[in-house]
């Protein structure tokens, strides 16, 4: 039976992943820590005043607040839902606010007004109490021991070496020399896996004589043939899959001994961790982002891979399939998504463990994805190496879910209602046709599929899905989001009613620009919201009004009009063209500013003197200049009052800033000095996109004078008609947490610069990770850029790309 067809209650969602979680809901339990639709004492009520959460949670045995759950329902913002949980909890003084649908959660830490930050990622999802309780003092936390981290940075550099000792072998170069060495990698990480289990009191399903701690100590052809005749051969019987594991190709025993003994040394897992089987991926990953060519394989971040899992909402007792899973990553989030939100019982188990992930792969990436299965919790035994366009499968999956090879050949086309030679054609029929009648899927195709005429096949194929399947959804991925590995245009499109139904009405899609990570190679968080989100928590878009989903990217698309198009689907082909250009609703300058300055200052001891550059903005003079203005009569000089904006020549690379700091201040005649009219868009927002390059490209554009002239101006009436995008205001707010975020590194990489001697830094240095000595290099190189470009400092690329956005 179809929980969510049936109910839709988000709480019983709730339930069953607290009861997962090990918190104790029961009435009359002495342990209970749960209470639904009300508090524990009588003080609490009364400083609710009428009001109750959904949830508090509590520390076992005691009744001061730990956590409130606020569940958003069908058609409420989950922001909304995150706002009324932080009032509840300031009111019971309650550290930690989660709001979430079942699927889709948020969180907040009310002392720093700061999402939930474990190992450096955003929580997103409902934690046990053990690890609620280390936020009591802290937003942001590390399951993972200094050990653990350091290994894994050294796991990466210990692959250079193996690498070369598998050339020795002659082992070709990526995926043999690879897969080799994931053989000996997985009874590293296995082993201590079930290490910990024993440490914790849990019975372990390897024999000891086949760990790690048994074996690591022989050498030699013994140690050589016990691995690879004996350990190994153990696990493909266990399995019941002799291609997982098959005997090592290493020839000479020193080459094992030699990669073993550099093993040894690391600690890979850590038994504080929630997930205790992340490191075989995490090196995979890893590995391949340094080397993006060696796989042959595109990896989808994580964070899409969650968006596309939960827009499929995959429940117990469905078939999912990725029939082109590589190493296996979307199955795992797929595996471990029904593990934290299916009720945990032996049959449901047995069921998630044997007939719930499936997965192909032409590679021998495939032996790869069953032993990340195997850490992950099982859900092998179903991944097999074939090539899926070859063999074709019909009536089979409940889900799909994939990112298929973009740009591949092949011979079996012919086998298709829709024949061709080209991949980007098959792969999406492929998928079609493996689900049974009303399943659904997920999958990310290459941007020219929505609207490539070139060959017939595309729009043959595009009409016959949109003929078979309702489509929801097409969600656009920025160009980087799958940055190291490539820099791919790509859209994920979401499926439902397969083969018994058509595309009526309308579909949305969402033009996601901000992923929440940078669009460079290195990809790092964004914080604040991000478009992603808006997938996943505006599910009420049929009441919302167009101008609104349009300022938020989001575009309802006529299915008529596609029909009429050669079934394009993007929505380029059906904005309108004057509102297509706005990511954001605009207004005029002139509704927000008007001329100021006509205050003179009097004399020098009035008020501060104030310089406005372009680098900075507005700022206090220094002594030397004060000396030399005090000299002159400055009883010209204008009175700028406080969040008056300041504007000098030329407009388009000179100075411009507000004045922030004091009640009035003093700047020279010759700037222009504006007030604004309203008071309901911050300042600080307003300084940012007012100064940033694409601005000053628009200022340019309406000047006089030749570029050479330094004294070329903008007309007044020119400058208050200048159209300006006003997002929404958790954008802006997001944006100017970018500056501060950008301003508190800067200045702390500076005092690690000034304060720190030489002789500590090359200490520090040498204990540092891998990539924390990245980190400090890329600091010194911004340190540098800084110097040379002041603009940077309130600014950054990412957050320049982030208002050229606004302004595109």
């Amino acid at each position: 039976m179809s929980l969510l067809n049936v109910e839709r209650d988000t709480e019983i969602l709730i339930d069953i992943q607290l009861n997962n979680l090990g918190w104790h809901r029961e009435p009359h339990s002495a342990l209970r820590n749960v209470f639904q639709q009300r508090v524990k004492t009588e003080e609490q009520k009364r400083s609710l005043k009428g009001t109750v959460p959904d949830y508090v949670l509590y520390p076992t045995n005691s009744n001061t607040p730990l956590a409130i759950i606020e569940a958003k329902r069908k058609g409420r913002n989950i922001y909304d839902a995150l706002k009324q949980g932080v009032g509840y909890a300031e009111k019971l003084k309650a550290p930690i606010v989660f709001a979430t649908d079942g699927v889709f959660t948020k969180t907040i830490h009310t002392a720093f007004a700061k999402p939930l930050m474990v190992n450096g990622e955003e929580l997103d999802e409902l934690v046990r109490e053990t690890l609620a309780l280390k936020f009591l003092a802290t937003n942001e936390i590390s399951t993972l021991g200094k050990r653990v981290i350091k290994s894994r940075a050294d796991l990466i550099s210990i692959f250079s070496t193996v690498n070369d000792l598998l050339r020795e072998e002659g082992l070709q170069k990526g995926l043999e020399r690879f897969t080799e060495f994931a053989n000996i990698l997985f009874l590293k990480v296995l082993s201590e896996i079930e290490d910990i289990k024993e440490q914790q009191g849990e019975k372990s399903t390897v024999d000891a004589a086949y760990r790690w701690d048994y074996f690591k100590d022989k050498k030699g052809k013994e140690l050589l043939s016990y691995v690879s005749d004996t350990v190994l051969k153990s696990f493909s019987k266990e399995y019941k899959d002799e291609n997982i594991f098959q005997p090592l190709q290493i020839k000479h025993p020193d080459n094992l001994k030699q990669i073993i003994d550099m093993l040894d040394g690391l600690q890979l897992t850590d038994i504080n961790a929630d997930i205790k089987g992340d490191a075989f991926e995490y090196f995979i990953r890893s590995y391949s982002a340094h080397n993006p060519t060696d796989l042959g394989e595109i990896f989808t971040p994580r964070h899409i891979v969650k968006t596309m899992v939960r827009l499929v909402r995959p429940e117990i007792g469905e078939k999912i399939c990725d029939p082109f899973c590589g190493t296996g990553g979307m199955l795992i989030v797929a595996f471990k998504y029904l593990m934290d939100t299916m009720p945990r019982n032996a049959g449901n188990l047995r069921t998630l463990r044997e007939r719930t992930v499936y997965g192909s792969d032409l590679t021998k990436a495939a032996s790869i994805a069953k032993m990340n299965m195997i850490i992950a919790g099982d859900g092998h035994n179903n991944i097999q190496r074939r090539d899926s366009l070859a063999t074709p499968v019909d009536d089979e999956y409940d889900i799909v879910l994939t990112n298929m090879p973009f740009g591949q050949k092949t011979r079996y086309g012919d086998m298709y209602a829709i024949p061709s030679r080209n991949g980007d054609i098959i792969c999406p029929q492929n998928c079609f046709r493996s689900l049974r009648d009303g399943g659904r899927m997920a999958i990310i195709v290459p941007e020219g599929f929505l609207s490539n005429t070139n060959d017939g096949a595309y729009q043959s194929v595009r009409k016959y899905l949109l003929d078979n399947a309702t489509l929801k959804s097409i969600v656009s991925l920025p160009r980087g989001a799958f940055e190291p590995y490539n820099r791919a245009k790509a859209d994920i499109l979401y499926f439902t009613d397969v083969k018994t139904s058509r595309t009526k009405g309308h579909y949305w899609f969402f033009d996601v620009h901000n992923d929440g990570y940078t669009l460079d190679k290195r990809r790092r968080r964004i914080p604040g919201c991000n478009d992603l989100e808006l997938v996943l928590s505006e599910n009420n878009l049929d009441r919302q009004v167009g101008d609104y989903l349009l300022s938020l990217g989001i575009t309802k698309i006529d299915v008529n009009e596609v029909k009429a198009n050669e079934y394009k689907l993007s929505a380029a082909y059906y904005r309108d063209d004057q509102r297509s250009t706005l990511k954001y609703p605009t207004i005029k300058i002139g509704e927000l500013l008007e001329k100021s300055g006509t205050d003179k200052i009097g004399s020098a001891d009035d008020a501060p003197i104030m310089s406005c550059t372009m680098e900075f903005g507005l700022i206090d003079q220094g002594e030397k200049f004060n000396k030399r203005v005090a000299s002159q009569n400055i009883s010209n000089y204008r009175k700028v009052y406080k969040n008056e904006l300041v504007i000098g020549v030329p407009i388009d690379e000179g100075p411009l800033g507000f004045q922030v700091k004091y009640p009035f201040a003093a700047v020279s005649p010759y700037y222009s000095v504006w007030k604004l009219k309203r008071t309901d868009i911050e300042v600080a927002f307003l300084d940012l996109l007012l100064r940033s390059p694409a601005m000053r490209e628009v200022y340019k554009s309406k000047m006089d004078g030749s570029p050479a002239d330094r004294r070329r101006s903008i007309d007044d009436d020119v400058f208050l008609d200048i159209d300006i995008p006003i997002p929404p205001p958790n954008i802006r707010k997001s944006i100017i947490k970018q500056r501060e975020e950008i301003e508190s590194t800067i200045a702390s990489v500076k005092a690690m610069e000034n304060d720190l001697g030489e002789s500590f830094k090359e200490l520090w240095e040498e204990d540092a990770s891998e990539e924390d000595r990245r980190d400090i290099e890329i600091a010194k190189t911004r340190l540098k850029q800084i110097d040379a470009n002041p603009h940077m400092l309130v600014s950054g690329e990412a957050l320049d790309a982030e208002l050229n956005e606004l302004l595109a």
